[in-house]
Formats: C-alpha cells, sequence, structure tokens
C-alpha cells in the first residue's frame, strides 16, 4: 500500500498582498482556533492543492485568489503540487516541472491517481466509464465540518458525477472489491454497451429487410445470362452511349456556363460606368459655373467644351462595350440552348434500353429477369451484413462472460467476511470507546450502514464509524493511504468529558504510522503529540508579514507553471 503524507503548504494571495506558510512534517497537527480565524480553510486548501474542491469554499477565500503550493511525499519520493486557479502543476524535490495541466477530471486526475494507485473505472451519467478523479482516492480521508458530521462519503463538491458511488467507493476502499474488480465491471460495462448498439443495427436492418419484402413482387426467375446474351450486351452499350451522350453535353454545357458568366459580369460593369457617366455629362452640362472643386481632393477642373467633349467620349466608348457584351452573353444563351437540344437524342438511348428490358424469351421477360436478380443480390448483401452483425456481437458476449468471471473471482465472499469482521470489531470498540450506547445491529453489518442517529452522540457516532473504516482500510485495502484531516470534530454542543474523549480518542486510534491534522477549537485539555498551528487573527488567515517570504518561494514555481506548453 503506498502512503501520502504532507510536508508544507505555503498559500499566497497577490490580490490582498497577504500569504502564510506552515510546516505539516509532524505525524500529529493540530489546527486550534475559535470560529472566523481561518482554521476550516487552513485545512481545506490541502487536498484542494491535489484537485479534490471542498463541499463549501468561503467567498472570501475565492475572492482573495489564494494560490496553494503543497510540499508532499508518496512512498518517500517527494513532489511540490502548485494550484492557481484551474491549472495543477506538479514539481520534483528539486523544482523542476513534471508536467502542468488544467481542470480536474480530463486534467489532474489523469496524471495524479497512477500516482496514488487510485485507477479505478467507474460509470458516468453518459453510461461512459472514467477513472474518477481525486477526490473519490481522498475520501475517507478527510471529514470536513459542512457535511461530514451529517452523512458519510460526502466531503467534496462534485462527487454528484459518479451516480451511486458510494457503495462502489466503499467497497474499493476497504478493499472489499479491488481495483481489478472495477477495471473488468467497467470493461463490462463498456461491451454492454457496444452489444446493445450492435443489437439496434441489427433491429434496424430487419425492419428494412421485411419493408423491402413487402413490397416485392417476385417472380421466381432464376438468372441465366446465357438466355439473353445479346440483348444484355446490346443493352450494355446503350448504357454506354447515353453516359458518353449525356458527359458530352454537361461538359459542353459547363463551358458555356463558364464563358456566359465572364461576359455577363463584364456587361454589369459596363453598365453601372456608363450610368455613372451619363450623370457625369448631365451635371456638367446643367451648371453654369466655368470651373467645378472636387468634394472629395479639392481638385478644380474647368468646365470647358473639351472635359465635356472628353466625357461624351468615354460615355460612347462605354456604350459600345455594353453593346458589346451584351451581344456575345445573348450568342452564349444560345449555344446552351442548341447543346440542350441535344437531350433528346439522349432520350432515345434511353427509349432503346426500356424497348430492349421488355424483349421475352420463350415466357421470360428481361426486365423481370434483371429485377429478380438485383433483388437476389440485395437479399445476399443483407444476410451478409447481418451475419457480421451477428458475429460481432457474439464476439461480444463472450467478453462479456469473461468480465463476468474476473468480476466473480474478485468478489470474494471469504475476503468479504473477513473485512467485515474487521470493521464490525473496530466499530463495536470505538463505540465504547466514545460512550455511544444502543449501537444498531445494522451499523455492523455494512460498511456503508445508513446513520439516523441524532443529538450529540451522532457526531461520536460518525467519528467511530470513520476510524474504524481507516482500521479496515489500512488492514486490507490495496489503495493509497493518505493522512487523515479531521475538521472541528465537536459538533451538537459536546459536553466537556465527550469533547476531550473525541480529541484524544482521534489522536489513539489513528491507523500506525498514518499523519493526522485536527481542525479544533479546543483541545480541551488533551497532550498534543505533535505540533499545534494556532491562527491568531480574525477573518485573516493569511498575514502581510509573510507575503514577501511565501512569494519569493512560490513565484518560480508559478513561473514555470503560466510558461508551460504541457497540455
Amino acid at each position: 500500500m503506498k502512503k501520502l503524507r504532507f510536508i508544507e503548504l505555503w498559500l499566497l494571495s497577490q490580490k490582498e498582498k497577504k500569504a502564510r506558510v506552515e510546516n505539516l512534517s509532524d505525524d500529529a497537527i493540530a489546527v486550534v482556533a475559535d470560529n472566523e480565524y481561518g482554521k476550516s480553510s487552513l485545512v481545506k486548501a490541502l487536498y484542494a492543492t491535489l484537485g479534490a474542491e471542498p463541499g463549501k469554499t468561503p467567498d472570501v477565500w475565492r475572492f482573495a485568489q489564494v494560490i496553494s503550493l503543497l510540499k508532499f511525499s508518496i512512498d518517500g519520493n517527494v513532489f511540490n503540487m502548485l494550484k492557481s486557479g484551474s491549472i495543477y502543476s506538479l514539481f520534483d524535490e528539486n523544482g523542476a516541472m513534471l508536467w502542468s495541466v488544467s481542470g480536474i477530471v480530463k486534467g489532474i486526475g489523469p496524471q495524479l491517481n497512477p500516482m496514488l494507485d487510485f485507477q479505478i473505472e467507474l460509470p458516468i451519467r453518459n453510461g461512459d466509464a472514467v477513472i474518477p478523479p481525486p477526490a473519490f482516492c481522498f475520501l475517507p480521508f478527510y471529514i470536513d465540518q459542512d457535511n461530514s458530521w451529517n452523512d458519510t462519503w460526502e466531503s467534496f463538491s462534485g462527487l454528484e458525477m459518479i451516480p451511486n458511488y458510494k457503495n462502489d467507493i466503499a467497497n474499493f476502499h476497504a478493499g472489499i472489491r479491488p481495483k481489478e474488480y472495477y477495471l473488468a465491471k467497467a470493461e463490462k460495462t463498456a461491451e454492454t454497451r457496444k452489444k446493445t448498439e450492435f443489437l439496434q443495427e441489427r433491429n434496424a436492418l430487419d425492419r428494412a429487410v421485411n419493408r423491402i419484402k413487402e413490397k416485392r413482387n417476385s417472380f421466381g426467375i432464376a438468372f441465366d445470362p446465357e438466355v439473353f446474351s445479346d440483348r444484355i450486351e446490346l443493352l450494355l452499350k446503350e448504357q454506354n452511349a447515353l453516359q458518353s451522350a449525356y458527359d458530352k453535353v454537361k461538359s459542353k454545357v459547363s463551358e458555356l456556363q463558364s464563358r456566359r458568366t465572364v461576359a455577363f459580369e463584364e456587361m454589369e460593369i459596363a453598365r453601372k460606368i456608363l450610368t455613372e457617366l451619363d450623370a457625369d455629362v448631365k451635371f456638367v452640362h446643367d451648371i453654369a459655373e466655368t470651373e467645378i472643386v472636387c468634394p472629395i481632393c479639392n481638385t478644380v477642373h474647368k468646365n470647358d467644351f473639351a472635359n465635356r467633349y472628353g466625357l461624351l467620349n468615354d460615355a460612347y466608348a462605354c456604350r459600345a462595350i455594353l453593346e458589346e457584351t451584351k451581344q456575345r452573353v445573348a450568342e452564349f444563351d444560345k449555344e446552351i440552348q442548341k447543346e440542350l437540344r441535344q437531350v433528346p437524342k439522349v432520350e432515345s438511348h434511353i427509349m432503346r434500353i426500356a424497348s430492349l428490358l421488355e424483349e421475352t424469351r420463350g415466357e421470360v421477360k428481361l426486365r423481370d429477369m434483371l429485377q429478380d436478380e438485383s433483388e437476389r443480390l440485395v437479399d445476399e448483401t443483407f444476410l451478409k451484413e447481418g451475419a457480421s452483425i451477428d458475429q460481432d456481437i457474439g464476439e461480444i458476449e463472450r467478453k462479456i462472460e469473461a468480465t463476468d468471471a474476473r468480476m466473480k473471482e474478485f468478489d470474494n465472499a471469504m475476503r468479504k467476511k473477513t473485512i467485515l469482521e474487521t470493521y464490525s470489531t473496530r466499530m463495536e470498540q470505538y463505540c465504547l470507546r466514545l460512550g455511544v450506547t444502543n449501537v444498531p445491529p445494522s451499523l455492523l453489518k455494512s460498511i456503508r450502514p445508513v446513520i439516523n442517529e441524532t443529538g450529540s452522540s451522532k457526531p461520536r457516532l460518525l467519528l467511530a464509524y470513520y476510524y474504524a473504516i481507516l482500521q479496515t482500510i489500512e488492514k486490507h485495502s490495496t489503495s493509497c493511504f493518505c493522512p487523515i484531516v479531521v475538521d472541528t470534530p465537536l459538533q451538537q454542543d459536546q459536553d466537556p468529558a465527550n469533547a476531550e474523549r473525541m480529541i484524544q480518542f482521534a489522536i489513539d486510534n489513528r491507523p500506525k504510522d498514518s499523519q493526522l491534522i485536527l481542525a479544533t477549537g479546543s483541545l480541551h485539555g488533551v497532550n498534543w503529540p505533535g505540533r499545534v498551528i494556532a491562527p491568531s487573527r480574525k477573518h485573516s488567515l493569511l498575514d502581510e508579514d509573510q507575503f514577501e517570504t511565501v512569494l519569493a518561494h512560490v513565484l518560480p514555481f508559478l513561473n514555470l507553471a503560466m510558461n508551460s506548453t504541457t497540455p
């Protein structure tokens, strides 16, 4: 089992010119502060930096546009993850960038999940199987103050992308169904979807065959080319002649149309220019001024006989061009009509073909024999296509049977019994230690029971459940074990004795060699065995005094991420 550990967290708001850095290398870390001192924002940033967004993010935190840099290790290998907006960038221990991506599902998920050995596949709403994003890997290890003290397996946002995810994720983390089971299940889902598509295609093909058969008048004539060999030869010759004549007319008409288009455009240009020249001639004739000033460039032109005569000559020349192009357009129209009159000659070939089709030899008509042969060819094509689809369906069914066998292999009843025994034993012990009495038997029979408890005992019952699951994961799962983050466990006005009991329980019962980060308003006299972080400014977790130091550390990472060309 791989192990993830937090080492250091750097938080930076360039917008507010504030920052914070915290050493997280201890096995046990307590974040102790009253409400509105930012302790929850601090612990939320841990898994958020790794792509697991919390269920709720304070508006002030979003407004500050906080950039986070988390130093962590996986089995002793040290990395740095930078989160800036939707950009996630991973660096090695020395600050060399390994990759930079945008987004979670298609971005950080495919990159980080293999590092965590979290590669199960589950179906999303459209039926496609995907590797769930990192939040599903971190679910058992983050107990947040907003959702986790009301219901289980709901610590992060975006979990609804996997319908009914809780049972599958709980079984995976507890080790009841390992990743091999879910990989086989994903393959089965994909193959089942393919089978459905092929069945729909097969049904459509069958409907088309039935419609054709209903409208068919079959003569039952066997195709014998020798009976009509001479007629078939003539039929082919007529068909070739028909195609040749059609192609010739088509080519000639196309060429004439192109040339007519050019002539028509020249005619329209000449018409437009002539209209403008005629207007100019009328204008200089009607005014009495001897000089005309251009309204655009202020050039002075003399309104004398020479200029008026020049305009008349231009108009005359343009009119001649217009008449010439009109004549050319008319000539092209005549040539096009002439070519189109070749169509009746083409029709003679069509009539000849029809005549050949109506010829009979004995009681057999060539048209009927060819029709029956074409229908036979169509039927043969349908049969081949149907056989091909049936073969594909058969292959898919064999794959589905193979995936069923693999799923059964990894869904072992004895293994499940052993794991449930571990969980139920721990659950009973932990409820007793937390002073929860009259535990319903149903809570001990499933690793994801329905918890309907109310009042002050509910948070203690939930804490017992979360730790029972963590101990079960540590003993039986092959997934990555991550730091345990518990945010504000003292819910529902716990009395001093129970408050102390819950905090001591969180310390004493964590799995061996695990890391614990606990956020609470008070330690209630418990002797904390590790580091204590105590935010001291209300409404301001980040500090102006740390801005320059944090900026100097984070900026090289940020510059590399922003200049990255990695998709």
